[in-house]
């Protein structure tokens, strides 16, 4: 495992060197929120970083240390932390948020970058619908989109007085606590409160715009797992988002950046599974 180690100290330092060219060629301050998933936990991470005494004085090194790039890299989990998170962020920085998403930024990630004035986005980049999740009480979570079309479909059934109607119930009730059932709709009523709060207090003045928005979000996409490219990000955000070609040296770095942590992490894994198995 040294050698491992060695490998991860080495891509640490060139992770550090990438994030420093980044910094110098954008001419901002920037972090890093690489949260899988997103929890209340991540609150605490964000507040801890952005008030660090190292990280005030990288920001103290750019010409206005009020604007900010946030690395975004994450599946999405809870909405209610998201939200926090990007609260946070814009009480901290009084001028440009930028949010960078070099891969995945979904769900309650996506949510989350609905509080900054601009995304930076490629071709490899991916928002994903607003769906957000139930955390059970094994701690799993659950789509709500998905409990609300199961709910439908029982209601379908029940009303043709279809037996099916019964046994889906039946089944979903037994593999969910009933009171979570109940959650569902106010989840998705507080999901398109968030994300009208956090368009509305940076990238957009028109109400008429965000509501199109929020309601593109909320139903205009048929499963969680749905794709929102950069094309179509810039058909919904406008000029909010920003496109950057693969041969675009700002690209570039965002890539290399992304590519030089995924190893990382897939290293780190290895280190946990030898570990694992050295314990057993």
């Amino acid at each position: 495992m040294d050698v491992i180690n060695n490998v991860i100290i080495q891509l640490q330092a060139e992770l550090n060197r990438v994030l420093e060219q980044f910094r110098q060629l954008r001419g901002n301050a920037s972090i890093q929120i690489e949260l899988n998933p997103i929890d209340r936990r991540g609150v605490d991470v964000v507040f801890d970083i952005i008030n660090s005494p190292q990280f005030q004085l990288i920001r103290q090194k750019y010409p206005n240390p009020n604007n900010i790039d946030i690395i975004v890299d994450s599946p999405g989990g809870d909405a209610d932390a998201a939200y926090h998170i990007a609260k946070i962020i814009s009480s901290h920085f009084s001028g440009i948020i930028t949010y960078v998403i070099p891969r995945y930024a979904k769900s309650a990630a996506t949510l989350m970058v609905c509080g900054g004035n601009k995304i930076i986005m490629g071709e490899t980049s991916e928002l994903g619908p607003l769906d957000p999740q139930i955390k059970q009480d094994g701690g799993n979570y659950i789509s709500a989109k998905a409990v609300q079309s199961t709910l439908d479909l029982i209601e379908d059934h029940l009303k043709n007085k279809s037996k099916t109607g019964l046994e889906l119930a039946t089944i979903l009730i037994s593999r969910m606590n009933p009171l979570i059932l109940g959650q569902y709709q106010s989840t998705l009523d507080i999901v398109q409160k968030y994300q009208k709060e956090l368009l509305m207090s940076r990238m957009f003045t028109s109400k008429t715009d965000v509501d199109k928005i929020v309601k593109k979000f909320a139903v205009g996409y048929t499963h969680h797992s749905r794709i929102i490219d950069c094309r179509e990000a810039k058909q919904i955000f406008g000029n909010n988002v920003d496109i950057l070609p693969s041969n675009n040296p700002l690209w570039q770095l965002i890539w290399r950046y992304y590519e030089i942590n995924r190893q990382i992490k897939d290293l780190v894994g290895i280190i946990q599974k030898i570990s694992k198995v050295n314990n057993q």
